[in-house]
């Protein structure tokens, strides 16, 4: 019996043509079957992917057809993009904030600013201080003699108190108490620990030149206001109960005072 050389080969190509055409029937009807079920059945699929994991071959084929048929307003990628499946925002947000932040139902309160140092309130009731200037007075008034005692004084030799000032449970004021009063006579500096008084006559000058030689004929004299400044703080918040500060002075404006010479006339 002669057996032809093709029969071999003509029985393998009626045995394994089947088993080709059963497996690409099989990828056919998966490629059919999951597009139809992601299209009718969207948020089923979605559901289903996220239980399975991306790696599943029907969820990468639904995230191709949701993405390049969804539109401008898929999630997939818009316009003919492809891409994995995209959860919606969580409930209150859009689509931007799920994405550039993370809500945070409950959080902790914001921690409250520390209450500011004592310090930082003694200065700001330092610069409240609102010290007068003092005005200068004589007696001879505007114009004295050589060698004849003249009166000084002054107003605004004051003590001044600021308003309190609280924050928290502690409260801060400053008090300033004036100390002395220094002169600026144009012909000598003198010091008085008072304001002086025109009745009582604590502070005085007189003068040895007449003030002829300056400009205008006067001296233009000045008086300057020293205060001794300290304070105090009350309060469970307190880092101290007080202390003192610098001293502060504040200067009058120049008066012109004429010193003129006595003219005697003595007969022959």
């Amino acid at each position: 019996m002669l057996i032809s050389p093709f029969s071999e080969g003509h029985a393998m190509s009626h045995k394994h043509p089947p088993r080709r055409r059963t497996a690409s029937s099989i990828i056919v009807a998966t490629l059919i079957t999951a597009p139809a079920l992601a299209l009718a059945f969207p948020s089923q699929a979605a559901a289903e992917c996220e239980a399975r994991g991306p790696k599943d071959i029907d969820c990468n084929i639904s995230g191709v057809i949701e993405g390049t048929t969804g539109g401008g307003g898929g999630r997939g990628g818009g316009t003919g993009g492809s891409g994995p499946f995209v959860p919606p925002p969580p409930e209150g947000l859009t689509e931007n904030q799920a994405i550039d932040a993370v809500a945070v139902p409950g959080g902790n309160a914001p921690i409250a600013p520390a209450p500011p140092t004592t310090w930082l309130l003694v200065q700001q009731a330092s610069d409240s201080a609102a010290l007068p200037i003092p005005r200068v007075h004589t007696a001879p008034e505007n114009k004295t003699y050589v060698r004849l005692r003249t009166v000084l004084w002054v107003d605004g030799f004051e003590t001044v108190q600021t308003e309190p000032i609280t924050v928290g449970d502690q409260t801060v004021q400053a008090t300033a108490e004036p100390q002395s009063v220094t002169w600026d006579l144009g012909e000598k500096k003198l010091v008085c620990d008072d304001a002086g008084s025109k009745e009582k006559e604590t502070c005085t000058y007189t003068y040895r030149r007449s003030s002829s030689g300056h400009a205008g004929g006067a001296y233009q004299i000045t008086a300057t206001v020293t205060w001794k400044l300290h304070w105090t703080c009350e309060g469970a918040d307190c880092d101290s109960d007080g202390g003192t500060l610098s001293d502060q002075t504040r200067t009058s404006q120049p008066t012109p005072l004429i010193v003129s010479e006595i003219q005697t006339n003595t007969g022959q």
